[in-house]
């Protein structure tokens, strides 16, 4: 999940007064039944993962060239590389070329997808380089039945593709220039995961460029059920991007139609009429909601709500609301129990066809520097963290309206798959939070983390500081990254699926060559211990 653009002043959009902070699933670098395809099923594009092997590939983009400033840089402006060169690859043979050429020169790699990532994990390669895999965009049905989205894809190359062509869609995240290769690997979500749970759970193979101990690069064919390489697709079901190889191609069986239309609603409460007693009574509001409502079987699972808790300076709090299907017309039902006791608070509603409505809620935004951090809540909010919450957002000594905790509604269907049956083991919470800010200038770094850093510190402080899984919260999510956490970070991302994926690691990147500061590490094995993580 991302958001960007943090005016305070609303904008409205086909009758809908709404503000851009509402993106969801984010990405590290967002009935099911037998696939019937309309018409004849399209064939993959040019470029795709059947291209022979001897298909001449882009030459690569060394510093000399002009587009090397733009392409060393992530969507995050904080991050800035200096790689030997950028290898843009089209086809899955061609990326198999650019990961062995790197390392027979001894060359650190970099994956970048959408360039998305919150942390300086895919653009940050200093001497090394950076693989893109832009040029491999292709959304098609395979002759197996199944939907096929390459590893450069964005999410808007899926949902354009999949609706026009199949009337599909993965339930992924509504920041649609984020791409793919990271948002599904770390388990994407979006406002129709409580309807169809994760983009994940449709997830039936993929084809991932991994490197031997031998130092060969190969592409390996995952697939759901196979002795030799299940775990490596498991480990892809919430693993996270950039830590078992490079994704070329996701499949998927079973995914659902999309809503053809859906109601969405934007609630604002002017900070000028918000006591402290009436933000509490928002916030117990929205979470007692939740808690009722978060079952698989519940009516509103089509309801998918964004609260967005702005600093003070920004004038206003907001709620962003989709509603699909038999949802729809419990909308009002909603409404009222989430705004009961609160002042001033005000609301419009649209109907939207669903892909309006995709495209009305992308949050992209601008490019600005970022910082992030994240928890997922089972309970609704204890009364110490809506203390701490409300101190840091009427907190005199900052100001920026761009800063806000973003308070997502999960669970539903979400919570239907036990902890190990994917990598994502958070299977029972109602609510996931992203801490956010924004700011454009490299010298306001210091007041903007500093700010962040300490307002999440307060709101954890009963479990360390961080979201520790207890009895109320359950760590954090990967996509999310934030590389601020102590070292208990694999427990808060994984829990107990972590020593799992380390034996993935070990199996299929021995050498662990796809690394960064949050990758997994190889679990130790009768060949030694694990490779060294490198900086």
């Amino acid at each position: 999940m991302k958001t960007r653009d943090g005016r305070p002043g609303p904008e409205t959009t086909a009758g809908l007064g709404r503000r851009r902070f509402f993106s969801v699933g984010g990405g590290l670098l967002a009935g099911a039944g037998a696939l019937t395809m309309p018409g004849t099923a399209r064939r993959p594009p040019s470029g795709a993962g059947t291209a022979s092997p001897g298909s001449r590939g882009l030459p690569p983009i060394y510093p000399a060239d002009p587009r090397y400033a733009t392409m060393r840089m992530g969507f995050n402006r904080r991050w800035v590389g200096s790689p030997a060169y950028i290898a843009v690859v089209r086809n899955a043979h061609q990326a198999v070329a650019a990961v062995q050429r790197a390392r027979d020169a001894g060359l650190r790699i970099t994956v970048r997808g959408g360039g998305h990532c919150y942390e300086n994990f895919s653009a940050g390669n200093h001497g090394g380089v950076i693989i893109d895999m832009s040029g491999m965009q292709g959304v098609y049905a395979d002759p197996g039945g199944r939907v096929c989205v390459e590893g450069g894809a964005t999410l808007w190359n899926a949902y354009e593709t999949l609706f026009k062509d199949y009337n599909l869609t993965l339930p992924g995240g509504s920041c649609y220039s984020v791409g793919v290769g990271g948002h599904i690997a770390g388990g994407g979500y979006g406002l129709l995961s409580r309807l169809h749970g994760l983009t994940v759970d449709y997830l039936d193979g993929v084809d991932v460029v991994c490197v031997d101990r031998r130092g060969r690069a190969r592409l390996v064919q995952a697939r759901k059920g196979d002795p030799e390489t299940g775990r490596l697709l498991w480990a892809h079901t919430g693993g996270g991007g950039g830590n078992f190889g490079i994704v070329t191609a996701y499949y998927f069986r079973g995914l659902p139609s999309p809503p053809g239309q859906v109601r969405l609603a934007s609630t604002t409460w002017p900070w000028s009429r918000l006591t402290a007693d009436g933000f509490a009574t928002l916030l117990r509001n929205y979470g007692r909601f939740m808690a009722a409502h978060s079952s698989p079987s519940s009516p509103f699972a089509g309801l998918f709500a964004l609260l967005h808790l702005y600093h003070h300076s920004a004038g206003q709090v907001s709620m962003t609301t989709q509603a699909a299907g038999a949802a729809a017309g419990l909308l009002p039902v909603f409404l009222d129990q989430i705004t009961r006791g609160v002042p001033g608070g005000s609301t419009t509603t649209v109907s939207l066809p669903w892909l309006q409505a995709t495209q009305t809620l992308n949050g992209s935004g601008p490019n600005q520097r970022g910082k992030y951090k994240s928890a997922y809540l089972k309970t609704p909010f204890p009364e110490h963290q809506i203390g701490a919450i409300y101190r840091a957002l009427t907190d005199a000594r900052y100001a920026n309206p761009q800063a806000l905790l973003q308070v997502d509604s999960y669970g539903c269907r979400v919570n239907v798959p036990p902890p190990d049956a994917t990598a994502v083991p958070q299977r029972s919470s109602i609510m996931k939070l992203q801490y956010q800010t924004y700011w454009t200038s490299p010298g306001e770094d210091a007041v903007n983390l500093r700010w962040i850093n300490g307002f999440y510190a307060d709101v954890y402080s009963a479990s360390g500081g961080v979201p520790a899984s207890n009895g109320v919260t359950d760590g954090c999510y990967v996509n999310y990254p934030d590389v601020d956490l102590p070292a208990s970070w694999p427990a808060l991302y994984y829990k107990g699926n972590y020593p799992a994926l380390q034996e993935v690691k070990a199996r299929w990147d021995p050498r662990n060559v796809f690394n960064h500061q949050q990758s997994i590490t190889p679990a130790a094995s009768e060949h030694g211990a694990p490779v060294p993580r490198r900086p």
